[in-house]
């Protein structure tokens, strides 16, 4: 539709049309009126009319006319506004009225569009594995229709949802997916374009590909005012300030982030008027002028605030910090770093972690099942085929006793069949190996976990053992992938992992639970040091550098352990010790790191063992 991809233009065509003539309609063409005149207005920010209004317009026409689609239109419209407007709740109650409207109307597209809508919701509340469900089926939809546009937004989102989760990789991989598929179809749409170009820099960037984020910002820019869609200019122009601090053209950030904030007020985004006070308060820092850095910061951070943004709240907390360090008040720099920190600890610890092994759980775990069930399928097929096979074999043998020749060549065949089906079980064999592995470190991954407490829990004998339940963090590993690149840091988990495996038991479960973070469950008798194993393991990790291509990399971890557990609570209350671990590890991180926390299964408390060494 050209009112998305050059407002301007459509403007003027749109000036062209009988309007009265439309209007007297009162059918088709004049919810579709309606529908342009809101993009263009949302497009454009002229705000000559509330670009609400027209929504209500639409949504009367379709009541007048008993036409439920109309109504969905309308109402999905209004979900796109209360998302910029960052009132997610609100959004939320609505486009769910648009997935039943859409359902009961058995209109696919609508029913896409507003998964897709709800599915941005979900990413922006930090609710990843829901917003994956979303987005899969809206792309199901897309695909199935043929819509190369709806289906690559689709795509680019998704690859959102993996770069907001540090999956840089997948984060890649998606966007060129959503770049293939527009490219292919000869797509002119260069607002679809320039995003996907932003999330293309910001990749670049992490791969620490300067000349490419470069030339994906530049691009996103110029599409960006070849269209006029002043709304998503500001996510270009923020990338753009971040490049130009990094490579220290200061005046050059300077001056788009008094461009950014003109663009944010001018169209009234209060979220992007935070967005650029930000970058503008970066710039003060970097320059030097630490009383207006602080001062504007302030600013972004009471938007984010209001608008209840706690993701960006807390990251702005961690630059006024910065701010308030630079100028020597340390006083107020650990008040806002205690902020960040206390803020910080849903995403760092919680729902990031939570979030990706839901995805890895759904998608990743999902794709290898479907591929064992038709691998299964397979060879069950040719199992059969095989004993139809030895069934006329058989046969054969006793028809023809008398010839010695013909009874080799059959034991010979015989024989072929015979290893075929040993190759056969191998390979079931090797497919449920691999569906409870983690393929990079060779561990055991979390569905493994998930099986052995369900044959715990069914196996009735008593166990002889108390539990050990770690949760164990790399310290700073993302400054390892940022400083030594990706290939560093699979060596390091790799590493890690080897040295978990050996000095483990029989008894004892090591899996890797997701990203940096290991799980460990350790069998213990009753009356064992729990203390000494946990800094016996900790020190196996810190004592040793880890040898990578980049040179030999000093290597600490952090560690939270719920200790005296018995197999029948470390069955039934799994989720509650999970969490108590998950606590004492942020506990051990808040407390330095490369130390451990030790709770007990029934206490609140726990005590720092050991200090940073």
């Amino acid at each position: 539709m050209q009112a998305d991809t050059q407002p301007d233009e459509a403007r003027k065509r749109l000036k062209l049309l009988p309007l009265e003539q439309i209007q007297r309609d009162e059918g088709f063409r004049l919810a579709l009126y309606y529908l342009i005149l809101f993009k263009l207005e949302n497009a454009l920010g002229t705000h000559e009319v509330s670009a609400e209004q027209y929504i209500d317009d639409l949504k009367a026409l379709g009541e007048r006319q008993g036409q439920d689609w109309m109504v969905g239109e309308a109402l999905l419209e209004s979900v796109i506004n209360l998302i910029k407007q960052s009132k997610f709740d609100e959004g939320l109650q609505v486009v769910d009225q648009v997935i039943e409207i859409a359902k009961a109307s058995d209109y696919s597209h609508l029913l896409a569009r507003a998964l897709k809508w709800r599915a941005n919701i979900y990413v922006e509340r930090s609710q990843y594995s829901m917003a994956m469900d979303d987005y899969r089926s809206a792309l199901k939809t897309f695909s199935e229709q043929s819509d190369d546009i709806e289906s690559s937004k689709v795509l680019s989102n998704i690859s959102t949802v993996y770069f907001r989760l540090q999956e840089w990789n997948s984060a890649k991989k998606y966007n060129q997916r959503a770049f293939r598929l527009i490219e292919g179809d000869g797509c002119n749409n260069p607002n679809l374009k320039a995003m996907l170009h932003v999330n293309a820099g910001i990749i670049a960037r992490h791969f620490d590909q300067p000349e490419q984020e470069a030339e994906h910002i530049r691009v996103a820019v110029e599409l960006f005012e070849l269209t006029g869609a002043k709304f998503s200019q500001l996510a270009a122009l923020n990338n753009l300030i971040t490049m130009q601090l990094k490579d220290n053209e200061i005046e050059a950030a300077l001056a788009n982030s008094f461009r950014c904030l003109e663009l944010a007020t001018e169209i009234s985004d209060r979220s992007g008027v935070a967005h650029c006070n930000e970058s503008l308060a970066e710039v003060y820092l970097t320059r030097g002028e630490l009383q207006k850095a602080a001062e504007i910061a302030l600013q972004a951070l009471e938007i984010y605030n209001q608008l209840q943004d706690e993701k960006n709240y807390m990251e702005t907390s961690e630059l006024i910090a910065d701010i308030y360090e630079a100028a020597g008040d340390y006083q107020r720099a650990l008040q806002y770093y205690r902020q960040y920190a206390t803020e910080g600890k849903e995403y760092l610890f919680d729902e990031r972690r939570k979030e990706l092994f839901a995805l890895q759980e759904s998608y990743e775990a999902e794709a290898r099942d479907h591929e064992i069930a038709l691998l299964k399928s397979e060879n069950e097929l040719n199992t059969a085929r095989l004993a139809e096979q030895q069934a006329r074999e058989k046969l054969w043998i006793l028809a023809a006793a008398f010839s010695v020749l013909l009874l080799y060549v059959f034991y010979r065949r015989y024989s072929n069949i015979s290893q075929d089906n040993t190759q056969l079980q191998q390979s079931n064999a090797t497919l449920a190996t691999q569906s409870l592995q983690d393929p990079l470190t060779g561990l055991h991954n979390r569905r493994y976990l998930e099986q052995w407490l369900e044959s715990a829990g069914n196996d009735s004998r008593s166990s002889p053992y108390h539990y050990l339940l770690v949760e164990l963090d790399l310290d700073h590993f993302k400054q390892v992938n940022d400083r030594w690149g990706h290939d560093a840091g699979d060596q390091v988990l790799v590493d890690v992992a080897s040295r978990l495996k050996v000095g483990a038991r029989s008894n004892d479960h090591v899996v890797r639970w997701g990203g940096e973070e290991f799980v460990l469950v350790l069998a213990l008798k009753p009356d064992t040091d729990a203390e000494l194993i946990l800094n016996r393991l900790r020190e196996s990790i810190a004592t040793v550098p880890v040898k990578t291509r980049g040179g030999d990399l000093e290597v600490t971890v952090s560690i939270g352990a719920v200790g005296a557990i018995t197999i029948d609570v470390m069955v039934n209350e799994w989720e509650e010790l999970l969490n108590k671990a998950d606590k004492a590890l942020y506990a051990a991180k808040s407390s330095g790191r490369n130390c451990v926390k030790l709770v007990s299964a029934e206490s609140r408390q726990g005590k720092n063992i050991t200090s940073i060494v």
